[in-house]
């Protein structure tokens, strides 16, 4: 997807409530995920934790999470 697609895709996620909805339950998938694999989490928990790590530009590539809507 180019760099414009990105943007575009982004901006449609905050003001579309369907999509918004369909990436907050994408969310919800990696929150289970991490429970599924014994770790008690909640999507607060790791939002902070990437906030935190993005602010010290610790894991700003790890794609999985990198600026995820949703969280």
């Amino acid at each position: 997807m180019s760099q414009e697609h990105a943007k575009k895709f982004i901006e449609q996620v905050k003001t579309d409530e369907q999509l918004h909805k369909k990436v907050r339950d994408a969310s919800e998938h990696i929150i289970k995920v991490a429970k599924d694999h014994g770790y008690d989490v909640t999507r607060e928990d790791i939002k902070t934790e990437l906030k935190a790590r993005w602010a010290k530009k610790e894991d700003e590539d790890f794609f999985p999470f990198s600026e995820a809507p949703g969280f």
